[in-house]
């Protein structure tokens, strides 16, 4: 038998391989080139989540144990640290057949799968790290002290780092992680709905309050302090509401979105063209989506003439990217009316939104040319 030292060295290495591998596998975030299934599971995939649950079983049993025996057998604790190496590559090697190609998982699908099995793969080598301070000295430049780590396990530490271990595994077997692409898609354009929610509500506080009195030639006269700086200038101020207006546009984006998916899954299924067509949508509302979180960070005050030339770039892309979508959608077949009317109005508005914030920009660069 190995030595608890060299066991334990053992599974830090094949942890932190699998750390790696999971942190640098760029199929986790690249767009399949088709996906195979959308409400019904297909074998193989079936067979990856079945992995998945099967080795966050044994890491969160084996954990426990683990915690245990660091406190009573050194030499058990080893055996049972290859159960916890054994349950996190059951893990890898579910999420491996996700992120191939050959399953037809989306890139949610991918991302949602890599980042449970990392949080597990992460949380269980901080435990084997707790009782075994020698494996953390190998790869951290800060030593770790037999002294500190005795003193952390006296403190109970091994039953926090457990606990972490039991909550990353928990997130696979209670069903948080969405499995299959039905789930995974909705899931994050739900994300996307609620980060949308966040920053209409972070901004709309500031355009409740108006736009500041001061004029901006007045600020360089006077204490930066006097002023309140989340209150837009006389000259900020229609930006600001045209780009508030925008990212309200991409969150009907994201219910429609949702909307038109289902409807075309509701569709004949005897052919690969619906699937192409869930697969385009969620591309073009993955492509609003995260455009909100940018043009989100872009619109703080002051707009202009700081950032107006980047913010101009901003709002254009995003303006692009709903035209385009719901541009696909008014193309696709037997669509409701209540869709295409929802995805005329959404373009429209947009293009609208567009030119109210064009004007607003030329209007603030005449003030200053005057």
């Amino acid at each position: 038998m190995l030595s608890n030292e060299d066991g334990a060295a053992m599974v830090s290495r094949g942890l932190n391989c699998l750390i790696e591998n999971a942190k640098n596998d760029a199929n986790c975030k690249r767009n399949p080139p088709h996906i195979s299934h959308y409400r019904e599971l297909p074998d193989n995939v079936k067979a990856a989540y079945a992995a998945l649950s099967q080795g966050a079983s044994l890491v969160r049993a084996s954990a426990t144990k683990y915690s245990l025996m660091g406190t009573i057998n050194k030499d058990e604790q080893t055996v049972v640290g290859n159960d916890l190496l054994h349950g996190c590559e059951l893990i890898g090697a579910g999420v491996h057949v996700t992120l191939q190609d050959s399953s037809g998982c989306s890139r949610a699908v991918r991302q949602y799968n890599q980042k449970a099995a990392l949080n597990v793969y992460l949380a269980t080598l901080r435990l084997v790290e707790v009782f075994n301070p020698e494996i953390r000295n190998q790869s951290s430049s800060t030593p770790v002290t037999i002294t500190v780590v005795a003193a952390a396990a006296e403190n109970n530490i091994g039953a926090q780092k457990t606990g972490v271990v039991w909550e990353s595994c928990d997130h696979i077997l209670n069903k948080m992680l969405p499995q299959g692409n039905r789930n995974a898609i909705r899931r994050e354009l739900f994300t996307w709905t609620r980060e949308c929610n966040a920053t209409m509500e972070e901004f709309e506080k500031m355009i409740d309050l108006g736009p500041r009195e001061t004029d901006d030639d007045e600020v360089e006269d006077k204490d930066v302090d006097e002023f309140d700086e989340d209150q837009y200038s006389e000259c900020d101020f229609p930006i600001a509401v045209a780009c508030l207006a925008l990212i309200k546009n991409s969150r009907g984006n994201m219910k429609i979105a949702l909307e038109t998916l289902e409807a075309v899954a509701s569709e004949t299924q005897d052919d690969d063209d619906y699937l192409t067509s869930i697969k385009t949508i969620h591309c073009y509302a993955r492509r609003v989506g995260m455009g909100v979180t940018d043009l989100g960070s872009m619109i703080y005050p002051p707009l202009f003439p700081q950032q107006s030339s980047d913010l101009q770039a901003e709002v254009l892309r995003q303006v692009a990217a709903i035209v385009e979508f719901q541009d696909y959608i008014l193309g696709l077949k037997k669509m409701s009316s209540k869709i295409t009317e929802l995805a005329l109005t959404l373009k429209n508005a947009a293009e609208n939104k567009r030119d109210d914030f064009t004007k607003a920009l030329e209007r603030c660069e005449s003030i200053v040319e005057q």
